[in-house]
């Protein structure tokens, strides 16, 4: 095949290998767009609710639309039955976020609250100090609706028969045997100004950010271009005008 001043003739393994990581890198630029729009709405879903004054949590519900809403609600605390999820990390240390049930007080509803994190300490063995307050609250709050899909890590109950339980993810079905009670289909994200909480830095996006995805998908779609230029040079050859 002639292209202009060059003969084009592709060899097999070239072809091969062009074929195989053409699309790869491709198809890996398009899905890390695809994860920065994802998260990108995230952001904005999380910046525009913000914006919104809070609202009573028993008129709110637990609908797509309420998901980042401040909310506030009134309640007590159940100290004698709390949850560590665990896995979790701030400033690059492990620990838990510590998940306290609210009975709320003109209801017979309960809500788990996330009350933020704590550290782990010298051992797993030994679980950390989680106090509180016996009276009634006034919880403001952020709504976080559970994840739809879930990645098993193990059971939910934990080998402690004591409390605090340490459990592995959020899974309202499972949560709601190992506390014996109905929970609200959502998560209170506590105020970072509460003085009930822990270490709280609520963000709508963790790890990589929208802007970093964008930015590999960039280095993937270079790539691609690199690997064609690479494989139309190689199998290239000069046409001689010398007869």
């Amino acid at each position: 095949m002639r292209l202009g001043a060059f003969d084009f003739r592709p060899g097999l393994w070239p072809t091969v290998v062009t074929l195989l990581l053409l699309p790869a890198m491709t198809g890996l630029g398009i899905w890390q767009l695809d994860r920065a729009n994802w998260k990108q709405g995230l952001v904005d879903a999380h910046a525009g609710q913000g914006r919104l004054p809070p609202v009573s949590l028993a008129a709110s519900g637990a609908s797509d639309e309420m998901q980042y809403r401040r909310v506030f609600a009134r309640g007590y605390y159940d100290m004698e039955h709390q949850l560590l999820l665990d896995n979790k990390t701030f400033q690059g240390h492990a620990g838990y976020h510590v998940l306290t049930p609210l009975r709320l007080a003109d209801s017979d509803a309960v809500v788990l609250v996330n009350r933020g994190w704590v550290p782990v300490g010298n051992s797993r063995a030994v679980l950390p100090d989680i106090p509180g307050t016996s009276g009634e609250v006034l919880v403001d709050a952020t709504i976080k609706l559970p994840p739809k899909r879930l990645f098993r890590l193990g059971s939910v109950d934990e080998a402690n028969t004591s409390w605090p339980k340490v459990v592995q993810q959020i899974e309202m079905g499972p949560l709601e045997q190992l506390l014996d009670v109905t929970l609200e289909p959502l998560i209170l994200l506590l105020d970072k100004d509460d003085e009930f909480g822990f270490f709280r830095d609520w963000k709508p996006v963790y790890g990589v950010t929208p802007d970093k995805h964008r930015a590999y998908a960039v280095q993937w779609f270079t790539l691609a271009v690199v690997l064609l230029l690479i494989y139309i040079g190689v199998n290239s050859r000069r046409i001689s005008n010398e007869k």
